[in-house]
């Protein structure tokens, strides 16, 4: 089977609808197929300032987020970023052959030190995605599911792995992107030229996958449409096209499906029923989540046991890492 790594990392206590339909669905259909290790990347979250505390309850909440979604750890390997050092190992030496001027062009970085004049960036938002880059060829992925905004990291990746073989000799399979185009992009509620964002100031702009049955419904509610009354997708009805999308992922109908039921039909009729299609897809998660909360012990096991996978995976790439750079004490 083809091997699929993917990270998460963990900025909030659960994931927000855009996260599930453009990403986790995605991994729990993987999982069928492919040999997959799914990972809390919790380094990535020290590329800012962070409070230790709130850092490892979420990276908790994160991976129960991970199972509730579908992620199996009997079919998949879930575990925590920080707990296999081979990640931190194999940075460096993708460091010591990274160029300055391919990380200078990273968007986020680009955009970061343009605000803040670069005094203020901590050289990790530099550095990280050389560790995104380790993350993966640790384990000598041959897919990575991306959303559309991380294109840029995996060409780098690609790149990186590329000039590793290059110099050393064949190492690391070269990983392409699994870019799921369907719900690849679900926008904002209040605004459809933005995606849903956990970092907004606009609390409304997205549902959160534990958001109760009357909050959901508040939010669908007041989500903003487009003029007319036609219920069709379309570029210049960006708003119902985006509850379209939403309607489609977790009620199981086609767009067009969709289109032909509501013809003739209101906007009130369509997010009252989007409402409660939403208050059915999410009351499962929620159940199961807080379920995997009140377990600790078990969800210690579920990562103790993914983790020991996931170490014996990357040792084994670094035994072939060390031996092709030349630190493999030769025989006397």
């Amino acid at each position: 089977m083809s091997r699929v790594f993917s990270g998460v990392k963990p900025t909030a206590d659960v994931p927000h609808l855009g996260n599930y339909i453009g990403a986790f669905r995605h991994w729990v259909s993987l999982q069928e197929q492919h040999e997959c290790f799914f990972c809390v990347v919790d380094l990535h979250s020290l590329t800012v300032p962070w409070d230790p505390k709130t850092l490892s309850l979420r990276s908790r909440q994160t991976a129960a987020s991970l199972i509730a979604s579908g992620i199996d750890p009997e079919r998949s390997t879930l575990f925590l970023q920080s707990e296999v050092p081979e990640h931190t190992e194999l940075s460096w030496f993708l460091t010591c052959i990274a160029r300055m001027g391919e990380l200078s062009r990273m968007t986020q970085f680009k955009d970061k030190s343009r605000n803040d004049k670069g005094e203020a960036i901590g050289t990790g938002l530099y550095m990280y995605p050389v560790l995104m880059a380790a993350d993966v060829l640790a384990y000598r992925a041959d897919l990575v599911p991306v959303g559309d905004d991380q294109r840029q990291h995996l060409e780098l990746m690609r790149n990186i792995a590329d000039r590793f073989n290059r110099t050393f000799g064949e190492t690391f399979p070269v990983p392409a992107p699994f870019i799921a185009e369907a719900g690849a992009r679900i926008m904002s509620l209040d605004d459809p030229s933005r995606k849903m964002d956990k970092s907004s100031s606009r609390p409304n702009n997205l549902v959160w996958m534990n958001d109760k049955p009357d909050i959901v419904r508040k939010k669908i509610s007041g989500a903003v449409t487009d003029s007319g009354t036609e219920i069709k997708r379309a570029e210049d009805k960006p708003a119902i096209s985006n509850l379209l999308a939403i309607y489609s992922a977790v009620g199981g109908s086609s767009v067009e499906q969709l289109e032909q039921e509501y013809a003739g039909k209101g906007y009130g009729d369509f997010k009252s029923d989007l409402a409660e299609a939403l208050v059915e897809f999410l009351d499962p998660f929620r159940a199961r989540y807080e379920e995997i909360l009140d377990d600790p012990a078990q969800l210690d096991k579920l990562l103790d046991g993914g983790a020991d996978v996931a170490r014996e995976a990357a040792r084994e790439t670094m035994k072939i890492v060390r031996e092709a750079v030349g630190l493999r004490r030769p025989s006397r």
